[in-house]
């Protein structure tokens, strides 16, 4: 084929594809040389294929689209909201037939003439079950959290026990929780529900002030309900009235480091009470010194001493006792109970599924020279358990508590009590 005619060949091709190219968004140009040995001249074939697809975006105008608003609804919340709970079954066999569902109280040991021989009881109940709600929100004026919780261990089996109830916003808490005149991280891991009877363990009103100084301290102060538990004769004139006109006033510190922490607490309380025909005063007081070691990730030891007058009704084992002051017959007048009490308690930890525990405790209440001989002098706390939990949200206990109570003319009782409990947490 003479060279000419080739070059026309070539332009007419070029132009037929820039004439698709024009029409189409893309093109895609397969060029296929096939030789052939014929008389006549080389072929050449041309095969084009459009493979692309144009989408376009669907729009709508969101501040057209129809609400459907009543206004008995209610508003979106701008909290975060997480719920949480605890099933807990605990079961028992008490060897002397104590009442107690939920703790094992050296208080409540029969002695003398109240022990029955082969007296014993048993129980099983999920009452310690719990439900919780916390609410968090993040506001122009600071963070802003929520909780409450409830349990069913009230003293109606129909009723919810009010646990907590407050809010914090920055360095303050408000509403119905733990006392300040505590110290939660210093309490043993128990199978029993209450733990030591001679612990501090108080939830009430508060409105507490409680921030971090440095890198080692912890300081708060607080104002809270003045729950007074005495049992005054003349009591009777003011019966169903709010006998306080006054907060208590509690503080801590708290100075911790890598291996724990060390804590001092206090508490000034201003009582009153109707003495005859007009109101009189006392001043209770107490100091509580507390500690949490952890010496190695498998050896924890952790512990309790309090002191003072008129802070009873403060002691896990002597809550609605009427112990914190006494009606004095001689002198008609109410007159303060002083009290002592602690524990030591030591954790073995074996591994993140296996735990042991040995805890001893005692406490000690004064005596009036008015008093009867059957009143309470001091008791004796002593529990040893181990933990299992297979996996994180499931623990398994079992433990083996044992105490004495002895009263003012020195009688002794003695009590067992062999306790189980089953929790799934979520």
């Amino acid at each position: 084929m003479p060279l000419i005619k080739k070059l026309l060949l070539i332009l007419i091709v070029l132009l037929n594809l820039n004439g698709h190219a024009q029409e189409r968004d893309t093109l895609k140009l397969t060029i296929t040389r096939v030789d052939r040995q014929i008389k006549t001249d080389t072929v050449y074939v041309f095969s084009t294929r459009v493979d692309t697809i144009a989408l376009q975006p669907i729009k709508a105008d969101t501040s057209k689209v129809a609400r459907d608003i009543n206004p008995l609804d209610m508003e979106e919340s701008k909290y975060k909201i997480k719920f949480m709970g605890s099933l807990r079954t605990n079961a028992y066999y008490d060897f002397t037939g104590m009442p107690s569902t939920e703790g094992f109280m050296p208080y409540d040991i029969p002695v003398g003439e109240e022990s029955i021989d082969g007296l014993s009881s048993v129980y099983a109940g999920a009452r310690q079950s719990r439900i919780g709600i916390e609410g968090n929100a993040n506001t122009r004026v600071g963070k802003i959290k929520t909780y409450i919780e409830v349990d069913f261990a009230s003293r109606s089996e129909s009723l919810l026990r009010l646990r907590h109830a407050y809010a914090e916003w920055n360095f303050f808490k408000i509403g119905y929780s733990w006392s300040t005149f505590m110290d939660n991280a210093s309490l043993p891991t128990t199978v029993d529900f209450e733990g030591p009877n001679s612990s501090l363990n108080k939830r009430h009103g508060i409105i507490r002030y409680e921030r971090k100084f440095g890198e080692s301290s912890v300081a708060g102060i607080s104002l809270e309900s003045p729950q007074t538990d005495y049992s005054n004769p003349a009591d009777t004139l003011i019966q169903d009235k709010n006998k306080q006109s006054n907060f208590d006033i509690a503080a801590r510190y708290k100075f911790f480091n890598k291996l724990g922490h060390v804590q001092i607490a206090g508490i000034f309380r201003r009582i009153q009470y109707l003495n005859q025909t007009k109101m009189d005063v006392m001043y209770g007081w107490g100091i509580l010194l507390s500690t949490n070691l952890h010496f190695n990730e498998k050896n924890i030891l952790s512990g309790q001493f309090s002191i003072g007058q008129g802070i009873a009704n403060y002691y896990v084992g002597f809550v609605d006792r009427q112990l914190d002051a006494v009606y004095d017959p001689v002198l008609m007048k109410m007159s303060l109970k002083a009290i002592q009490g602690g524990f030591l308690s030591y954790t073995y930890i074996l591994s993140p599924s296996w735990r042991f525990s040995l805890t001893g405790g005692t406490s000690y209440i004064k005596g009036k020279d008015f008093e009867t001989d059957d009143t309470f002098r001091s008791s004796q706390y002593f529990a040893a358990n181990t933990f299992y939990n297979p996996i994180e949200t499931i623990r398994l206990g079992f433990e083996v508590t044992t105490g004495s109570r002895t009263n003012l003319d020195l009688q002794k009782g003695n009590s067992t009590r062999i306790s189980f409990l089953a929790s799934f947490d979520f």
